[in-house]
Formats: C-alpha cells, structure tokens, sequence
C-alpha cells in the first residue's frame, strides 16, 4: 500500500506539474505589469521633451522679437519704448510661465579704426517677475565681446540676450532634484538664446531721464 500511495502522489505531482505548465491564464497580465514601468517612462518622457523643446523655441522667440523691434528704431530710443519692447518676451512665453524669464538688451559698436574693439554704449536688464516689473537701463561705455567678423569698422549691433530657468513637470520630482542644476537651483535648467540684429538705420542711443541721450563709447 505504501508503494501504491507514493507511485499515487507522484503521478498526481506530475500532472499537476505538466498542468502548471500548460495553463496559459494570466500571462498577458505579467507581461503587462514587465512593461507597465517601460511605457510610463517613455510616456513622461515624450511629454517632457516636447514641453522641453516648446519652452526652449519660445525663449529663442523672446531673444530675437526683442532683438528685431530694438534694431528698428533710429536714433534715438526711450525708456518707455524699451520697457514696452522688452515685456513682450514675457507675453511670448504665455501660457508657460514667464517669471523664469530674464532678458537683456544693449547697442554695441566697434572702433573706427578696429572692428574687433568693440564697447557697449547702453544696456537694459528686465526680468518677467510680474505683469508690472520694468527693466532696469543704464549707459555704459564697457567692452563688450562680438563673435569674429560680426561687425566692421564704425559699425553697431543690437544684442539681445533671454535666459529661462525651466522645471520639469514630473521628471524633477523623480530624480529628487539632484542630477541637474541651472540657475533656479538643483533640478531645474537654464535654457538661453543670444541674438545679433543690425540696427535697419543709425544705431538708436537711449534716452536717459535728463532726455539726453546715452554718449557714444570712446576707444
């Protein structure tokens, strides 16, 4: 009887076994649950990049609609004009947020006798904090670095420059804020654009509060 029950037991265990392996119920749910993290990964990621690569083009916008607007005017340019030109970067940035959005603007110009010597004449900062931030102008005769051959002798450009602090949506809670660090801090990157316009007429001077214009900068 003893020999009877085990040859029993491991009939009943073979087939039992041969049963377990057969039986094709529930695979399509661990395969799912394997791929599951997979797809959420690339889901995020492709929501991510694209919201990476929108904001990244809205700030090269911001850059050269700055740039192109201040070329336009000749002369002379005022503190209201520039104010004006300069928060339309922020309203370019809509609907993403446009406090992370700094901006400046400046008229550099080149030796008469050297093109590679060039100075800046005025500059003007404006960060989007809010609907009523203005920027903050002021003259300068400093040097100021153009890329080779930009500009000949006697000659002037409008460089406008837009920095963004970008946070992730959901990547930045992930990687708990610690593998990247921009401006804003860990997890966030800067995105930046400088753009070169040259100026349609005469270089425009900016006007400063006693009305007169900013002088041009000696060499």
């Amino acid at each position: 009887m003893s020999r009877m029950s085990a040859r029993t037991l491991l009939a009943r265990t073979l087939g039992l076994a041969r049963r377990y392996r057969a039986d094709k119920q529930g695979v399509a749910a661990v395969e799912f649950a394997f791929i599951l993290p997979i797809m959420f990964v690339m889901f995020v990621g492709a929501v991510e990049l694209s919201q990476a690569i929108i904001v990244d083009r809205r700030v090269t916008q911001a850059a050269s609609s700055v740039a192109d607007l201040a070329a336009r005017k000749e002369t002379s340019i005022s503190t209201t004009e520039i104010s004006d030109i300069m928060k339309i970067g922020g309203y370019i940035m809509a609907p993403y947020n446009q406090a992370p959005l700094s901006v400046v603007v400046r008229n550099v110009s080149s030796s008469s006798t050297d093109a590679t010597t060039t100075k800046q004449s005025w500059q003007c900062s404006f960060s989007a904090t809010s609907e009523t931030a203005t920027p903050v102008c002021a003259c300068m005769n400093e040097t100021y670095n153009l890329p080779p051959g930009l500009v000949g002798t006697t000659d002037s450009v409008v460089v406008a420059e837009a920095t963004y602090t970008y946070t992730p949506l959901v990547f930045d809670y992930f990687l708990n804020r610690t593998l990247s660090s921009g401006a804003g801090g860990p997890g966030t990157y800067t995105l930046s654009e400088r753009i070169f316009m040259k100026p349609r007429g005469q270089a425009a001077m900016l006007m400063q509060g006693s009305g007169l214009p900013c002088p041009s900068p000696t060499f």
